[in-house]
């Protein structure tokens, strides 16, 4: 059972296990959100993920255990580079970017999320490679429109035409599904997610693909507390900061219920449960993913519970 513990020891506990369990990844990212620790700690860490080619693999994903670049592991690398500010004048950054132009599917107008390789490494079942196209409605939101958003904050090293391309295949995408006509998920809500927030993305595209975020994101929360122990889309994975763009999506009572909801579910161990688990597919490497997939949101709590300022 969960305890309620006083707004200090939240945190205090919360970063007692990423540090005692979590990967010196999230160890980094914690001291730089909350500590000052330094953006070049975070880089050195992201560095350890990432392969000749330029992409990031290793499980940086947790549930993704293969050691070659993937499209979801280098969406996963772009998230952090976006919450540091990394420049383009990283090396780091030019490489991820030179696989992103790689690996591109120019006809389809996407990355296809994951390797056949994967299926040669320990995986939660939906990573499997025969079947991504239909659970990833053909990878054009998820991974493709965060993506997109990571080569827009890089921009000087993309070709503007094919930015101008990801731009309109996005939107086009969101707009459709905005009316509820379409298969939009929590997925591809994420994805898009950075899309919007990108650095250097038009005023007119961001408002544009906000607004439809905003229709799918008021059909999609779960606004039942009795089905957050779910893996579904919950107000603050909407409305992560006051300021979010999606916020105005959700209603101001099921916010401040799900972060009364945040702070009750943590763990003695100062770790939240998971919504997700693979452990009847291979139990000993979901121990792994496990732990270092409750680091990663153990950081993530504590920005949303510090927004809100309820540590």
């Amino acid at each position: 059972m969960s305890t309620v513990f006083p707004r200090a020891a939240v945190f205090t506990r919360a970063r007692e296990f990423v540090f005692e369990q979590g990967r010196p990844l999230d160890r980094a990212r914690l001291l730089f959100h909350f500590e000052s620790g330094p953006a070049r700690a975070v880089l050195d860490e992201l560095a350890v993920y990432q392969n000749d080619d330029g992409g990031f693999g290793h499980a940086l994903e947790p549930d993704l255990r293969t050691p070659v670049s993937s499209a979801v592991a280098t969406w996963c690398a772009c998230t952090v580079l976006h919450e540091i500010g990394a420049s383009a004048d990283e090396p780091l950054v030019r490489r991820a970017v030179a696989y992103l132009l790689d690996t591109y599917d120019s006809a389809g107008r996407r990355w296809w999320i994951v390797p056949q390789e994967s299926e040669d490494s320990p995986r939660a079942p939906w990573w499997t490679y025969a079947d991504i196209g239909r659970t990833f409605g053909d990878c054009v939101l998820n991974p493709t429109a965060g993506l997109a958003g990571a080569l827009w904050e890089y921009r000087e090293l993309v070709p503007p035409a094919l930015l101008a391309e990801l731009t309109e295949t996005v939107l086009a995408r969101l707009e459709s599904w905005a009316d509820g006509s379409g298969g939009l998920d929590r997925g591809d809500l994420t994805a898009a997610e950075l899309f919007a927030q990108a650095r250097n993305l038009p005023e007119v595209a961001r408002l544009r693909a906000i607004a439809a975020m905003r229709s799918a994101a008021a059909r999609l929360v779960e606004n039942k507390p009795e089905a957050w122990t779910e893996y579904l889309l919950q107000p603050l994975d909407v409305a992560r900061t006051p300021d979010s763009p999606l916020a105005p999506a959700v209603e101001q009572a099921s916010i401040a219920a799900n972060l009364d909801y945040v702070l009750g579910r943590q763990l003695p161990d100062g770790s939240w449960p998971l919504t997700w688990s693979w452990a009847d597919v291979d139990a000993q490497a979901w121990l792994l993913a496990e732990r270092e997939a409750k680091g990663l949101v153990a950081v993530e709590r504590l920005l949303t519970l510090r927004a809100y300022g309820r540590v």
